[in-house]
């Protein structure tokens, strides 16, 4: 049997009593779950199709579905009900999809059958399917700079060295952890949210849409009823304006964060709301399953311009540079986690992918950076370096030297175009009431002239996007 889906059945038969999701105050036991994923599995067993969407309703049935498709071996492909039905349907038709599994009315002809996954044909659980371990277990599609989505498989042994990893990294959860999942299906930092606890007997706690994402998290670590969670940065541009200095979290003990850059700055005004937890920053592409380094925060932080460090390698993962003497340059990955090539896009792959002394390697397009202790830096992408009048600017740095000036702020850093089409810089900074000049002096006492923005532009909170990471191209859209 693939070794995956086996330890996830007997995870789920040995937990049965256990509570396994809870969303809006509704818990379900690991046993009302995999009898929800029984009755979609009838509706999938005499399918022919590998590739299965699922609806995005973030209930039960959704969560069932995923479960379903595993069971049987197969793959899902998340369909996002916010996204433009043209790039829904550019996903469908690139994964072959001919069904979809939904608890709700789907909006938009999506020109494939429609499967409810609520339906309860009153069929007795069954044992997983007999599948390969190297069957695809999820397809998700990322943002092509074409504007073509490009998929990115990963296979079930992905997911069982992934596991591996993170419990050789950070232990095994015990079954009465409560695991924040705040992440939709189409950002990969969801499947360990979920898929973690699942093989441990703890309860995933989803959020629902009635209230906004930050201040259900607030409420839920308010609250107490949270033990672990991964986050993204940009979470707590939202959460600590509203942190009530006399209240201290109590539950919180491991604390994961990831999808972008994490500055001390945003650490310091954050760890004392959670004294309890250990604190790690953790990296890693979607090609290279879910994330593949760790750095735990202590007391003295290594950063590089404000920025933590991502730490080193979990086990089953490797990084380094083309160079193999060099200390700086594009971070390669390699190892049990990485993808094997992008769905049907074969240019991309080879351009993506390369071979080396025998081994195969990710280009990541992230600039990094490895001290002498072996613990590797994040210090920008690649396609962020600007040139302003022929020199190279690093927007990171503009951002360090302006974050020092702002309390409970950060700023982001742009290139736009003036009316003569020529590069120039923007700082975009999330307090409406900070002061410009303050902050324009501060940098022209740091950097050279040509790295000075042209233009401040304040606002109450960043743009952000369906993964809850900073969207970078929105506030462009908005100067």
């Amino acid at each position: 049997m693939n070794k995956f889906i086996e330890n996830l059945y007997l995870s789920f038969e040995k937990n049965g009593n256990n509570t396994c999701l809870s969303i809006e105050n509704t818990n379900h036991t690991y046993t009302e779950v995999f009898n929800f994923a029984q009755q979609i599995r009838v509706q999938l067993e005499h399918t022919d199709s590998q590739n299965i969407g699922i609806y995005l309703t973030d209930d039960v049935f959704m969560y069932a579905s995923i479960l379903a498709v595993w069971l049987e071996g197969k793959t899902y492909v998340p369909i996002h009900p916010d996204f433009p039905l043209s790039k829904n349907l550019n996903v469908i038709h690139q994964a072959d999809i001919e069904i979809i599994l939904s608890s709700v009315e789907v909006s938009g002809n999506f020109e494939v059958q429609i499967l409810d996954s609520k339906n309860d044909f009153g069929k007795e659980a069954t044992s997983p399917k007999n599948s390969s371990i190297n069957n695809n277990a999820y397809i998700l599609f990322t943002s092509g700079s074409t504007g073509n989505p490009k998929g990115v498989p990963i296979q079930f042994s992905n997911l069982f060295y992934f596991a591996e990893s993170f419990h050789a990294t950070f232990g095994e959860l015990k079954n009465i952890d409560c695991v924040l999942q705040m992440f939709e299906l189409t950002f990969d930092l969801s499947v360990m949210s979920y898929l973690i606890p699942w093989l441990n007997g703890a309860k995933v706690v989803g959020l629902h849409k009635k209230e906004t994402k930050y201040l259900q998290i607030l409420d839920l670590l308010e609250a107490d009823k949270i033990t672990v969670a991964l986050m993204v940065p940009s979470i707590l541009n939202l959460i600590i304006p509203y942190l009530d200095s006399e209240i201290k979290n109590k539950s919180l003990r491991l604390n994961l964060f990831c999808g972008e850059a994490l500055l001390t700055k945003q650490i310091e005004n954050w760890r004392d709301f959670i004294p309890q937890a250990q604190i790690y920053n953790v990296y890693g592409p979607t090609e290279n399953t879910i994330f593949c380094t760790h750095y735990k925060i202590d007391e003295k932080i290594k950063e590089k311009n404000g920025i933590i460090s991502i730490g080193k390698s979990m086990i089953n993962s490797n990084m380094s540079f083309f160079e193999d003497k060099t200390n700086e340059g594009e971070l390669l990955l390699s190892g049990k986690l990485l993808t094997q090539f992008y769905w049907k896009n074969e240019e991309k792959t080879n351009e993506t992918f390369i071979n080396k002394n025998g081994e195969r390697f990710y280009k990541t397009g992230d600039w990094c950076i490895k001290d002498e202790d072996g613990d590797f830096f994040y210090t920008n992408r690649i396609d962020f370096q600007a040139k302003i009048n022929g020199f190279r600017v690093e927007l990171a740095e503009i951002e360090y030297f302006a974050n020092q000036k702002l309390e409970n702020a950060i700023s982001v850093s742009v290139l736009s175009k003036d009316n003569g089409n020529n590069d120039i810089l923007i700082l975009c900074i999330n307090d409406l009431y900070a002061d410009e000049n303050q902050i324009i002096s501060h940098l022209k006492n740091n950097l050279p002239d040509y790295c000075i923005p042209s233009k401040i532009l304040k606002l109450e909170n960043f743009p952000i996007n369906t993964s809850g990471k900073i969207d970078r191209n929105e506030l462009k859209k908005m100067i």
